[in-house]
């Protein structure tokens, strides 16, 4: 067994996981392809090939350096997200160039996934550009973006290029099987996550997930009123805090293993300064996950009953409450109102890239949410 066994077995994944295995190795790649194609997994199993000391060039999955870089929790693996809307040029500038520069801490290859790459700021892609131009020989990037078209030519033109595609619905379902999952859960994450490997896993195996979708899978049905939708709202602004609060304690623990590993020695200052800056924009992003969830849960529930009202049973995503679906297409709601919906969620989404304010901006789709679409009569209980 390796990391690349929980890949979906692409002609993209296997060409990359025999290249990095037979040494031809690149300091800059760019892993292109729509959301729910394994992008970012692909680009974990390349940083545990780069530096598994069991299976050096595979990754074993199992050593203590590949379960580290799996969790996330690697001083030599650095992944860069963006805050907000962008990835500014001063995260490009004031850390990642510094730290590129040095050489790695204990593993053998020090490595940057950059993730949705597209949406560094011009400035920060060239900014970026001499440090892929003359690398660290220890040194290597991996750009990860669904639109590659939005990243400048001269980035572009450094990188290996490779192109993936998302994952067929029946092949996730076999992945799932084979970690644990039963088959309904793994059928029902199949079908939500449109082809996504990693949101299917959450969605059947990480248990906080499972309980934070029971909850989203009853908003609709409660949003009939004005408070009612700021009872929803609060709710989710809860489990995001959680959320924020859990993953708070997992970066306490990963402080205390880097102090533990580095002590007092070389660079330690400036790699306890940047695992500081990175979990601040981590935080953030968990915090716009689950609240952009909710709202992709309640899209996706709307969008059901259009499909289920249209003849389109068969394209049922919500396989677990079927029945509020069925309830809803046969009911009054118009297909206009039905519509707007799903745009008020989108909408709602999209102002989490905007840093706006999380509490006005759930509150306001939710009422409106209300309006547009209260819940039939005599709707079953989500449970």
């Amino acid at each position: 067994m390796t990391v690349w066994d929980a890949l979906y077995q692409s002609r993209a994944t296997t060409g990359l996981a025999a290249q990095i295995c037979a040494g031809e190795i690149a300091h800059s790649w760019l892993l292109i392809g729509p959301s729910g194609s394994g992008k970012r997994s692909a680009a974990v199993a390349m940083a545990c090939s780069l530096n598994c000391p069991v299976e050096p060039g595979l990754g074993c999955g199992s050593c203590q350096t590949c379960v580290r870089i799996l969790r996330g929790r690697h001083p030599d693996v650095h992944h860069v997200i963006p805050e907000g809307p962008i990835i500014p040029v001063d995260v490009i500038r004031e850390t990642v160039i510094p730290e590129a520069a040095r050489s790695p801490f204990e593993g053998r290859s020090k490595v940057f996934i950059i993730e949705e790459a597209e949406r560094m700021h011009p400035f920060a892609q060239n900014a970026l550009l001499k440090t892929l131009e003359e690398p660290q020989p220890d040194t290597v990037f991996v750009l990860v973006s669904d639109r590659d078209e939005e990243l400048l030519d001269t980035i572009r033109s450094r990188c290996r290029v490779v192109r993936l595609e998302p994952v067929p619905e029946q092949e996730i379902v076999k992945l799932l099987l084979r970690e644990g999952a039963s088959e309904e859960a793994a059928t029902l994450a199949a079908r939500l996550s449109d082809g996504d490997v990693e949101r299917a896993r959450t969605l059947a195996l990480d248990q906080a997930v499972i309980a934070r979708r029971w909850l989203f899978r009853g908003i609709p049905g409660r949003l009939k009123s004005p408070p009612d939708a700021f009872d929803a709202a609060y709710e989710v602004l809860q489990e995001a805090k959680d959320a924020v609060k859990a993953r708070e304690q997992v970066q306490r623990e990963l402080v205390a293993e880097l102090a533990d590993a580095m002590g007092d020695g070389r660079g330690t200052a400036a790699a306890r300064n940047a695992l500081l800056k990175r979990h601040k924009r981590e935080l953030r992003r968990v915090e716009d996950e689950v609240i952009g969830e909710a709202f992709r849960s309640l899209a996706s529930f709307y969008r059901d009953v259009l499909a289920v009202r249209t003849g389109g049973r068969a394209a049922l995503i919500n396989l677990d409450v079927a029945d509020d679906v069925d309830l809803w297409a046969r009911s009054d709601t118009s297909e206009a109102a039905l519509v707007a919906a799903i745009e008020r969620c989108v909408q709602a989404r999209a102002s989490l890239l905007k840093n706006a304010n999380l509490p006005l901006a759930i509150e306001s789709a939710f009422v409106e949410l209300a309006r547009l679409v209260p819940p039939p009569a005599m709707s079953p209980a989500p449970w």
